[in-house]
């Protein structure tokens, strides 16, 4: 190969680079809705079972989430001056998790919940931070620590209570996987309205609970933890239009 001709492929590789560099901020900056669904293969090595859709991007804005708080906590801890800092790490975390809310949409059950969720907790995170750099380079005082921290308690407790009142509900939706005897085996998809974690319940069987059936589920609140199916109060026939585990139409 002569010099011409390897020039020329490093040019080529510089301009396709670039032509993706370009292609990937356009996405993310103008995001859009997909038509097809998010592909969950990164995750199947660490679940038991595969990830529908709703799943896969439930756990991604999880991760994007917490990624953000440590980062931003990392770098408060090093850096002496990180309101900056700060600013850029939330800038980058705004795109992305608008880009996973707005292009996912359609994946996502209960859609405008989490949408709350997920910009009333940015929201607060990026506030508490910011509250805290100022406190710490202004006012050494201890008292000022513990106000601080009341407030965040207090205003956490609002919003769940907001959260709560506007999206909370008692009742969640799952698919029969298996009867046996006097149970059901269902599972459950994540559910944040119902504060319900995926997996599968064994409940007490109820006529007409067979296998790819849709059922409404009882769930009884607990206490700084996730709730807990507790009863089938309704059967209904399955209705989804992404996957087998997933009943999109029966929950909106």
């Amino acid at each position: 190969m002569d010099i011409g001709d390897m020039l020329y492929r490093i040019g080529e590789g510089v301009e396709r680079f670039f032509s993706v560099l370009v292609s990937l901020l356009r996405e993310l900056v103008k995001p859009v809705p997909s038509n097809e669904a998010p592909n969950p293969r990164i995750f199947k090595k660490f679940t038991k079972h595969g990830l529908t859709p709703h799943e896969y991007a439930s756990l991604t804005l999880q991760i994007l989430f917490l990624s953000y708080l440590l980062v931003s906590i990392l770098a408060i801890v090093i850096r002496k001056e990180v309101i900056p800092v700060i600013l850029i790490i939330a800038g980058i975390y705004g795109l992305l998790l608008r880009h996973v809310l707005i292009r996912w949409q359609s994946f996502i059950i209960n859609y405008r919940a989490y949408l709350l969720f997920y910009l009333g907790l940015f929201g607060i995170s990026f506030s508490a931070l910011i509250s805290y750099e100022i406190i710490r380079h202004s006012s050494p005082k201890l008292y000022w620590y513990y106000l601080y921290l009341a407030g965040l308690v207090i205003v956490l407790l609002i919003f769940r209570h907001y959260f709560k009142q506007k999206y909370g509900r008692d009742y969640t939706y799952g698919i029969v996987e298996e009867v046996k005897n006097d149970l059901v085996r269902v599972f459950v998809n994540d559910d944040i309205a119902a504060n319900v974690k995926p997996g599968y319940y064994w409940l007490p069987k109820v006529p007409e609970a067979e296998p790819g059936r849709v059922v409404k589920i009882l769930v009884r609140e607990r206490s700084f933890r996730s709730s807990l199916p507790e009863r089938i109060l309704e059967v209904h026939l399955i209705e989804s239009s992404q996957s087998s585990r997933e009943p999109k139409n029966a929950t909106e």
